[in-house]
Protein backbone atom coordinates (compact mmCIF):
# COMPACT_ATOMS: atom_id res chain seq x y z
CA UNK A 1 0.00 0.00 0.00
CA UNK A 2 2.84 2.34 0.85
CA UNK A 3 4.59 1.43 -2.40
CA UNK A 4 1.44 2.19 -4.34
CA UNK A 5 1.06 5.56 -2.65
CA UNK A 6 4.65 6.45 -3.47
CA UNK A 7 4.11 5.37 -7.07
CA UNK A 8 0.97 7.49 -7.26
CA UNK A 9 2.83 10.51 -5.98
CA UNK A 10 5.55 10.01 -8.58
CA UNK A 11 2.92 9.77 -11.29
CA UNK A 12 1.18 12.95 -10.16
CA UNK A 13 4.50 14.76 -10.02
CA UNK A 14 5.30 13.62 -13.56
CA UNK A 15 1.94 14.92 -14.76
CA UNK A 16 2.53 18.28 -13.09
CA UNK A 17 5.94 18.58 -14.72
CA UNK A 18 4.47 17.73 -18.12
CA UNK A 19 1.65 20.21 -17.64
CA UNK A 20 4.06 22.91 -16.62
CA UNK A 21 6.14 22.33 -19.72
CA UNK A 22 3.04 22.61 -21.90
CA UNK A 23 2.01 25.97 -20.45
CA UNK A 24 3.52 28.90 -22.34
CA UNK A 25 4.60 31.63 -19.92
CA UNK A 26 5.42 35.16 -21.04
CA UNK A 27 9.18 35.62 -21.38
CA UNK A 28 9.35 38.02 -18.44
CA UNK A 29 7.39 35.68 -16.19
CA UNK A 30 9.52 32.71 -17.19
CA UNK A 31 12.71 34.62 -16.47
CA UNK A 32 11.38 35.77 -13.12
CA UNK A 33 10.43 32.22 -12.22
CA UNK A 34 13.78 30.80 -13.32
CA UNK A 35 16.12 33.39 -11.79
CA UNK A 36 16.41 33.73 -8.02
CA UNK A 37 15.84 37.19 -6.62
CA UNK A 38 19.06 39.18 -6.35
CA UNK A 39 19.76 41.52 -3.50
CA UNK A 40 20.32 45.09 -4.59
CA UNK A 41 23.99 46.10 -4.65
CA UNK A 42 24.89 48.28 -1.66
CA UNK A 43 25.24 51.98 -2.36
CA UNK A 44 28.12 54.10 -1.07
CA UNK A 45 27.30 55.90 2.15
CA UNK A 46 27.56 59.70 2.13
CA UNK A 47 30.86 61.06 3.40
CA UNK A 48 30.19 62.79 6.75
CA UNK A 49 31.92 66.03 7.73
CA UNK A 50 35.44 65.29 8.94
CA UNK A 51 35.28 67.74 11.81
CA UNK A 52 37.68 66.03 14.22
CA UNK A 53 41.38 66.76 13.69
CA UNK A 54 44.07 64.62 15.25
CA UNK A 55 47.44 66.39 15.50
CA UNK A 56 50.42 64.37 16.68
CA UNK A 57 53.54 65.91 18.22
CA UNK A 58 55.67 63.67 16.00
CA UNK A 59 54.63 65.78 13.02
CA UNK A 60 51.51 64.40 11.33
CA UNK A 61 47.78 65.04 11.36
CA UNK A 62 44.52 63.80 9.83
CA UNK A 63 40.78 64.43 10.08
CA UNK A 64 37.97 61.99 10.86
CA UNK A 65 34.18 62.00 11.53
CA UNK A 66 32.96 63.22 14.95
CA UNK A 67 31.31 59.92 15.93
CA UNK A 68 34.53 57.92 15.65
CA UNK A 69 36.42 57.01 18.81
CA UNK A 70 40.10 56.74 19.71
CA UNK A 71 41.05 53.18 20.66
CA UNK A 72 44.53 54.11 21.87
CA UNK A 73 47.17 56.82 21.47
CA UNK A 74 50.81 55.86 21.99
CA UNK A 75 52.36 59.23 21.29
CA UNK A 76 55.78 59.37 22.89
CA UNK A 77 56.46 55.66 22.45
CA UNK A 78 59.54 54.53 20.57
CA UNK A 79 60.32 51.98 17.90
CA UNK A 80 58.19 50.57 15.12
CA UNK A 81 54.45 50.07 15.56
CA UNK A 82 51.05 51.72 15.80
CA UNK A 83 50.96 55.25 17.18
CA UNK A 84 47.22 55.96 17.05
CA UNK A 85 44.12 53.87 16.27
CA UNK A 86 40.70 55.44 15.67
CA UNK A 87 37.55 54.23 13.98
CA UNK A 88 33.89 53.40 13.91
CA UNK A 89 34.30 49.96 15.39
CA UNK A 90 30.60 49.12 15.29
CA UNK A 91 30.80 49.60 11.52
CA UNK A 92 34.09 47.62 11.43
CA UNK A 93 36.11 50.64 10.26
CA UNK A 94 39.65 50.99 11.57
CA UNK A 95 42.21 53.73 10.88
CA UNK A 96 45.75 53.35 12.22
CA UNK A 97 48.97 55.30 11.86
CA UNK A 98 52.13 53.19 11.98
CA UNK A 99 55.62 54.45 12.70
CA UNK A 100 58.71 52.95 11.05
CA UNK A 101 61.99 54.15 12.52
CA UNK A 102 64.26 51.85 10.50
CA UNK A 103 64.38 53.87 7.28
CA UNK A 104 67.55 53.67 5.19
CA UNK A 105 69.57 56.85 4.90
CA UNK A 106 69.43 56.60 1.11
CA UNK A 107 65.62 56.65 1.25
CA UNK A 108 65.62 59.66 3.56
CA UNK A 109 67.87 61.52 1.13
CA UNK A 110 66.07 60.53 -2.09
CA UNK A 111 62.49 60.43 -0.77
CA UNK A 112 59.76 57.87 -1.27
CA UNK A 113 59.30 55.99 -4.52
CA UNK A 114 56.81 53.30 -5.48
CA UNK A 115 59.46 50.66 -4.79
CA UNK A 116 60.73 51.78 -1.40
CA UNK A 117 57.28 53.01 -0.33
CA UNK A 118 55.93 49.53 -0.93
CA UNK A 119 58.82 47.91 0.95
CA UNK A 120 58.40 50.18 3.98
CA UNK A 121 54.64 50.58 4.25
CA UNK A 122 52.98 47.60 2.51
CA UNK A 123 55.32 44.62 2.42
CA UNK A 124 55.23 44.04 6.22
CA UNK A 125 51.45 43.57 5.94
CA UNK A 126 51.82 41.28 2.91
CA UNK A 127 54.22 38.99 4.77
CA UNK A 128 51.55 38.30 7.40
CA UNK A 129 48.72 37.71 4.90
CA UNK A 130 47.17 34.42 3.83
CA UNK A 131 46.35 35.95 0.45
CA UNK A 132 47.28 39.40 -0.88
CA UNK A 133 46.34 41.53 -3.90
CA UNK A 134 47.93 44.91 -4.61
CA UNK A 135 45.37 47.27 -6.15
CA UNK A 136 47.16 50.63 -6.26
CA UNK A 137 50.72 51.82 -5.72
CA UNK A 138 51.58 55.39 -6.65
CA UNK A 139 53.43 58.53 -5.65
CA UNK A 140 51.04 61.36 -4.77
CA UNK A 141 51.69 65.07 -5.04
CA UNK A 142 54.34 66.12 -2.56
CA UNK A 143 52.75 66.49 0.88
CA UNK A 144 49.43 67.20 -0.82
CA UNK A 145 47.37 66.41 2.24
CA UNK A 146 47.37 68.68 5.24
CA UNK A 147 48.32 71.80 3.35
CA UNK A 148 49.63 74.93 5.03
CA UNK A 149 52.52 74.20 7.36
CA UNK A 150 53.36 71.14 5.27
CA UNK A 151 54.53 73.32 2.40
CA UNK A 152 57.07 75.04 4.62
CA UNK A 153 58.35 71.74 5.98
CA UNK A 154 58.59 70.37 2.45
CA UNK A 155 60.80 73.31 1.56
CA UNK A 156 62.98 72.53 4.58
CA UNK A 157 63.39 68.96 3.38
CA UNK A 158 61.86 67.23 6.42
CA UNK A 159 58.86 65.92 4.45
CA UNK A 160 59.03 64.06 1.14
CA UNK A 161 56.43 63.11 -1.44
CA UNK A 162 53.60 60.86 -0.31
CA UNK A 163 53.25 57.22 -1.31
CA UNK A 164 49.62 56.09 -1.73
CA UNK A 165 48.60 52.43 -1.68
CA UNK A 166 45.56 50.16 -1.83
CA UNK A 167 45.37 46.42 -1.37
CA UNK A 168 43.11 43.57 -0.35
CA UNK A 169 44.32 40.85 1.98
CA UNK A 170 42.99 37.72 3.59
CA UNK A 171 44.30 36.97 7.07
CA UNK A 172 44.16 33.91 9.29
CA UNK A 173 43.99 34.11 13.08
CA UNK A 174 45.35 30.56 13.33
CA UNK A 175 47.83 28.57 11.25
CA UNK A 176 47.86 28.59 7.45
CA UNK A 177 48.21 25.15 5.87
CA UNK A 178 48.93 24.61 2.18
CA UNK A 179 47.25 21.55 0.73
CA UNK A 180 47.27 19.82 -2.63
CA UNK A 181 47.37 22.17 -5.59
CA UNK A 182 48.41 25.10 -3.41
CA UNK A 183 45.04 25.33 -1.66
CA UNK A 184 45.32 27.29 1.58
CA UNK A 185 43.35 26.52 4.73
CA UNK A 186 43.09 28.47 7.97
CA UNK A 187 43.37 26.09 10.93
CA UNK A 188 42.41 26.66 14.56
CA UNK A 189 44.04 25.31 17.74
CA UNK A 190 42.43 21.87 17.34
CA UNK A 191 43.46 21.55 13.67
CA UNK A 192 39.92 22.56 12.70
CA UNK A 193 39.20 24.84 9.76
CA UNK A 194 38.26 28.34 10.93
CA UNK A 195 37.05 31.32 8.86
CA UNK A 196 39.65 33.67 7.45
CA UNK A 197 39.07 37.42 7.24
CA UNK A 198 39.31 39.50 4.07
CA UNK A 199 39.74 43.26 4.42
CA UNK A 200 40.24 46.15 2.00
CA UNK A 201 43.01 48.63 2.86
CA UNK A 202 43.92 52.07 1.55
CA UNK A 203 46.52 54.42 2.91
CA UNK A 204 49.25 56.98 2.58
CA UNK A 205 52.88 56.91 3.68
CA UNK A 206 55.07 59.94 4.47
CA UNK A 207 58.64 60.54 5.57
CA UNK A 208 58.65 63.00 8.46
CA UNK A 209 61.69 63.96 10.49
CA UNK A 210 63.66 60.86 9.62
CA UNK A 211 60.84 58.33 10.13
CA UNK A 212 58.11 56.81 7.97
CA UNK A 213 54.48 57.23 9.02
CA UNK A 214 51.72 55.36 7.21
CA UNK A 215 48.00 55.90 7.71
CA UNK A 216 46.16 52.66 6.99
CA UNK A 217 42.34 52.70 6.71
CA UNK A 218 40.56 49.37 6.34
CA UNK A 219 37.22 47.59 6.49
CA UNK A 220 35.87 44.11 5.61
CA UNK A 221 35.90 43.55 1.85
CA UNK A 222 32.12 43.18 1.71
CA UNK A 223 31.74 46.65 3.29
CA UNK A 224 34.14 48.40 0.93
CA UNK A 225 31.57 49.63 -1.60
CA UNK A 226 29.61 51.32 1.17
CA UNK A 227 32.38 52.90 3.25
CA UNK A 228 35.28 53.14 0.80
CA UNK A 229 34.58 56.83 -0.03
CA UNK A 230 34.66 57.68 3.70
CA UNK A 231 38.01 55.97 4.16
CA UNK A 232 39.43 57.67 1.08
CA UNK A 233 38.35 61.05 2.42
CA UNK A 234 40.19 60.38 5.69
CA UNK A 235 43.33 59.22 3.87
CA UNK A 236 43.30 62.38 1.76
CA UNK A 237 43.63 64.52 4.91
CA UNK A 238 46.76 62.74 6.16
CA UNK A 239 49.79 64.98 6.02
CA UNK A 240 52.46 66.85 7.96
CA UNK A 241 51.35 68.88 10.95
Amino acid sequence: MLQQSASDRRGILALLVSAGAAISLPASSAAAAAAPARAAAPSPLPVPPLTETYVNAEGFKFNYPPDWVVAFDRTGSSGNGAVIVVGDFRALITVSVFRTTTVAEAVLRAGLSEENGYEICVEPQQRQAMRFQLLRSTIAAAAAAGAGDGAAREAEGSVSAAYDFEYSLESCQGEVEEGLGGTLRCLGPFNNVIPSQRRHHIGRCLLINGKAYSLNANTPEDRWVQVGPILQAVVDTFGPA
